[in-house]
């Protein structure tokens, strides 16, 4: 869809975002949010980190305590800026494709990840410290998806319908 080759997509905010955060410039925006699909992008620890809130995961990381900070997700690009706005000091984002608790706190010290109930979080003895945003399903398009000749009012009409369908979320 950000390379032009489609004018509408479902995907999950989340990853909007993701991609947005890695490319800046892309057209690519949400034009509707579907209502569905909910979960939280949460930054979580190991129950045994002595950590409750990211300040206080920021004063271990500043005591050299976790240094480099490892930071562990399928959403590279929100935990390299989640890190960056949060003034981690030196971290280090690793990269997970699925199973992404298993990481903690072996491999990883931090781990950003979505979640709806936070039982699996919970069964791998991991600890919420922050959430991050809100996530569903969401409708997206290139910013200049509309202004094609022919295509805005189907589009539009498209928009309307979902819209309907979602109750006007």
């Amino acid at each position: 869809m950000a390379n032009g080759n489609f004018d509408l997509a479902i995907t999950g905010r989340d990853w909007l975002l993701d991609h947005l955060y890695r490319f800046p410039s892309s057209p690519a925006e949400e034009l509707l949010s579907l209502g569905y699909g909910m979960v939280k992008i949460v930054a979580a620890v190991s129950e045994d980190l002595p950590v409750s809130d990211i300040f206080e995961l920021r004063e271990l990381v500043e005591a050299g305590q976790l240094s480099p900070l490892r930071v562990a997700s399928e959403y590279v690009h929100i935990a390299d800026k989640y890190a960056r706005d949060n003034h981690l000091g030196r971290y280090r984002v690793i990269p997970t494709w699925g199973a992404s608790e298993a990481f903690l706190p072996d491999d990883a010290d931090l781990l950003i990840e979505n979640t709806q109930t936070g039982e699996t979080l919970a069964r791998h003895n991991l600890r919420v410290i922050d959430t991050l945003f809100e996530s569903s399903a969401s409708l997206i398009g290139g910013a200049d998806t509309g202004r094609h000749p022919g295509k805005e009012e189907k589009i539009k009409s498209i928009i309307a319908i979902l819209r309907a369908a979602v109750g006007g979320v």
